[in-house]
């Protein structure tokens, strides 16, 4: 199954060579460890240049249901429509919460992503000051929506594996300056062929897993797998929220 990342937008095929990696990768029970460090941030960078070349081919509208797990165990429901639209060098895509609330996410392949938040109808969206906000009560804090980790300085390919049966680049994306409460560093699993997200790792500045990021379900549409489900779930306060997306088959 080809994994298509749903934020990212289309998938696109990467022509990757192990002869690109230099100097004596050691495999290890069916991995592939990468042990050279300038080999390490060489691949990284341009895996990560990739990722973010990634845009939607076109302009569209998805509706969704957040399902909320709090710590306590309490359970809510939230309707969501995202919608997406492309522009010649940006995308925007837009998330409005069943009450009215809207983030919009600015996205490019040269630049880190501009957040702004707002209500629907009531006026000119503003710049979000504080991007570790939950979105609509969530796990999904605004940041997660724009991926930015793959802007960071620092990206290392530590290894090729098997992740949920997909043959995987393990991507390190670190940041030296960290947002306090933030990310510190963010290990992903990338889907070879794809590039999608197939599971993705984020740490907070103790360097402690803080959030597991990962597609739960998808479903055969026309002939092409879409993502049905994704899950987010904090591990330090034991919450999770799915987004699921509705998928109509036509």
């Amino acid at each position: 199954m080809n994994l298509r990342p749903h934020f990212i937008g289309c998938a696109l095929a990467l022509i990757w060579s192990s002869a690109s990696l230099g100097a004596a990768p050691t495999p290890t029970e069916g991995r592939i460890v990468i042990t050279d460090l300038a080999v390490q941030r060489a691949e990284g960078q341009r895996i990560a240049a990739e990722v973010r070349s990634l845009a939607p081919r076109a302009s569209g509208t998805n509706t969704a249901t957040l399902k909320i797990r709090d710590h306590h165990g309490v359970r809510v429901e939230i309707p969501v429509t995202i919608r997406t639209t492309v522009g010649a060098d940006v995308w925007h895509t837009e998330y409005v919460s069943g009450d009215g609330l809207l983030y919009r996410v600015t996205r490019s392949p040269l630049a880190p992503s501009r957040y702004e938040t707002g209500r629907v109808n009531g006026g000119a969206l503003q710049p979000a000051g504080n991007l570790l906000v939950p979105f609509a009560g969530s796990d999904f804090w605004l940041v997660d929506l724009g991926l930015d980790f793959f802007h960071w300085p620092e990206q290392r390919l530590l290894k090729k594996e098997q992740r949920r049966g997909e043959a995987c680049f393990v991507l390190e994306s670190s940041t030296p300056a960290p947002a306090p409460g933030g990310y510190s560093r963010v290990v992903t699993w990338l889907d070879q062929d794809t590039l999608g997200i197939v599971v993705a790792e984020a740490y907070d500045t103790r360097g402690q897993r803080l959030k597991v990021f990962e597609p739960k379900r998808f479903q055969k549409v026309n002939g092409k797998w879409q993502l049905k489900e994704m899950e987010i779930r904090n591990e330090q306060t034991d919450s999770r929220t799915s987004l699921i997306f509705d998928v109509e088959v036509q």
